[in-house]
Parts: C-alpha cells; structure tokens; sequence
C-alpha cells in the first residue's frame, strides 16, 4: 500500500499525551474474592457439593472437596476484560481444576445456560457416575481445553465434554469441545504448582495465556456473563492475586457504501492500548486519489445521509483528518493512545467519507471502527 502518516499532537482529542509512553499507565485492579458466590450442581452419591473458602482478605480462596461440578462465580461481568491469576492445585487426585467465563448465577438448574468452560485434567482416566444419571459412562482426557456448555448437563457429559442423547439429559444439555490448548492439550497439571492464567475475552473472541504463553484462542460469539473457578471431583485447590482489566479491542459495525471499488476500508493495525502507537489504515474505494474525510466521535450514529450512505459516527466529533486526495492504494496515520488509567474502557467512533465518482451519489463510506482503550 501507498502510505501517508500523519502524526497526531494530542490523541483522540481526549487528553494531553505523557511525554513518556515507557511510563504505562495500567487498567488492572485487584479482585476480591469475598465478593463472590459458590454454586454446584446438584450432588450425586459420593460426590458431593464443592466447599470454597475465602481468606480474610480476600487475595484467595481454597476449594477443598472432591465433588461434583463446583463453581465459584464473580459479581462482575466479564465481556470485554482482561482476568489474570494464579492457580495451584495441592496434593492428591488427578482430576478437573479451571474457570467458566459467561456463567450466570442460577446456571447449575438452568436450561438456557451457555457459557465456556476451560478445564485441565491431570490424567486420563474413565468412569459412570450412575444414578440419578442414566448418561452412559465417559471418558476424561489428560490435557487443557476449551468447551460449549449448555443446558444442564450430567456429571458425565462433564467429564468426557460429551453431548449424549438420553432420558436424563436430551442433546439440548451438554457440552461440545472447542479445542485442546496448543501446548498443554495432552499435558496435565502437576501437583503443588503455581500456574498463572490470564483471560482475553472479547464478544467474538477468547485468548487464554498459561505463565505467558497463548493455549487457546478460540473464534466465535460468546455470551457475557460471570468469571468462575471451576473444579470437579478435585480438592485442594487455591486461586490467588487475580486483576481484571478493560480488554483493549478494535471493532467493525455498522454498514458502509461502495464507490467504484466497493466499501472503503478501515481497520487497525492493532488493539489500542494505553500508552501504545497503532496505525488507523484507511484503505481507498476510488480508481485514481480522490478527497477523503476520517471522522472521530464519542457516541455512535445510525442515519441515512443525502448521499445514501449511513452516518455511523454522531456529533460533536472530537477530530477530523482530512486525505487531499487520499491515495488510491490508501493511507495510513499514527494514532497515540494516552497513557491514563482514567480512560481504561473508554470508546472512540471512527468512520471515513470519501468523495468517489463511481458511488451513487458521490460519496462513499467505510463501516465504523469502535476503539475500546484498555490493557
């Protein structure tokens, strides 16, 4: 691409930049643990419902049952956040240690539950949990994985991350793997070992680190709700020092309109975070250079111009950035994020007009670009 870089003095017109990005401000804030709630399913003979108990200070809190499915839910959603923690499973057992994000209070009983499990067995390992489940017997494969829960499923959907089709539990409750972690897919657990997790969870994503390295990003569209600690027929297990942040995004809406070679393109070249440079890429829908104009908002819009097209930023903008012409092959710019924690979760509107002899009226537009300031 042909590339024009404008650089910008003062970053989205919010607040003054910091002279010095290597001085990052952060979103991360403690969790506290006190705050949130234990929930199981229901018992089931030898297994019964997990024990979570918090410190005083709320920095950790130990499960100490080996019993069914056992969660211990957050007060706070976790769409667009950044989780981070340590888990340290203790001796005894190789079974179920991990987290839930998108649970809902209730979901234990619930037939509309949805949410993502990600659980890490230690070893592979067989078994029927019987009655009152009529599901046949599965079994639990070594290794870290990302699975669909939905509905209310039995102990052994859980533990083979199977959907069974039975009296007890109809292909509407279960669960469906999404996939295994890259590294640790066939890897268990060891006992008496810290292991540091850190959540990246966006509407049509989610990235999960172990002590900094990427196992599972997964595609797909996810439904907010609470973060959980999970185990199942596994004690002994402690979480501690969990933050949560604002997850920084860059995301498409709307609609925009063609010119003579369809939609103009806008995009980032990567999540804005504080106190980072990310290029805006604005890609040309003309043949030859042609005026263009980058709009930048505070507030989304959603109306029909003269010129057909669809305003997708509304007013006062906070900035406008002119192309005389942008060039056919398109343009970039610098954009610097601030550093100032006060912005964390902030949202900027972006969306480009372009004059162009091949659209209908005159005038093209791009989709609108929502920056979401985060870590």
């Amino acid at each position: 691409m042909n590339t024009v870089r404008v650089a910008l003095a003062a970053t989205l017109a919010l607040v003054p930049l910091a002279s010095n990005h290597a001085a990052q401000a952060t979103c991360v804030g403690d969790v506290d643990l006190r705050l949130w709630t234990a929930e199981s399913y229901p018992s089931v003979s030898g297994f019964p419902a997990g024990i979570w108990s918090v410190v005083p200070d709320g920095s950790s809190v130990n499960q100490t049952q080996n019993g069914q499915p056992t969660f211990f839910y957050s007060d706070f959603t976790v769409m667009g956040s950044t989780v981070e923690g340590v888990i340290r499973p203790g001796t005894g057992d190789d079974d179920f240690i991990g987290f839930a994000l998108g649970f809902e209070p209730g979901d234990s009983m619930s037939s509309d539950a949805d949410y993502l499990l990600i659980d890490w067995k230690k070893g592979t390992q067989g078994f029927n949990f019987g009655a009152p489940s009529c599901s046949a017997g599965t079994t639990a494969n070594v290794g870290l994985a990302a699975s669909s829960v939905f509905g209310i499923p039995t102990a052994d959907e859980f533990w083979g991350h199977t959907n069974s089709d039975d009296v007890c539990s109809d292909l509407s409750n279960g669960l469906m793997e999404l996939a295994r972690a890259t590294n640790l897919g066939a890897t268990g657990w060891v006992s008496n070992t810290d292991y540091t997790f850190r959540f990246e969870f966006g509407p049509t994503n989610l990235k999960v680190y172990v002590d900094g390295m990427l196992e599972l990003d997964i595609d797909g569209t996810f439904a907010n709700g609470r973060m959980a600690f999970y185990n199942f027929s596994q004690a002994n297990i402690n979480y501690s020092a969990f933050t949560t942040g604002a997850l920084a995004s860059c995301v498409e809406y709307g609609t925009g309109w063609p010119g003579t070679n369809g939609i103009p393109t806008l995009a980032c070249s990567a999540p804005p975070a504080l106190g980072t440079t990310i290029d805006i890429q604005v890609g040309s829908s003309a043949d030859n250079g042609e005026a263009a104009c980058l709009l930048f908002s505070l507030q989304q819009a959603n109306y029909v111009t003269k010129w057909e097209t669809t305003a997708l930023v509304a007013k006062p903008y906070l900035m406008m950035i002119g192309f005389h012409p942008l060039p056919a092959g398109g343009a970039n710019f610098a954009l610097d994020i601030p550093v100032d924690a006060a912005l964390c979760g902030t949202k900027a509107y972006i969306q480009m007009f372009q004059q162009d002899p091949g659209a209908s009226r005159g005038i093209s537009s791009s989709r609108g670009v929502e920056l979401t300031l985060g870590d």
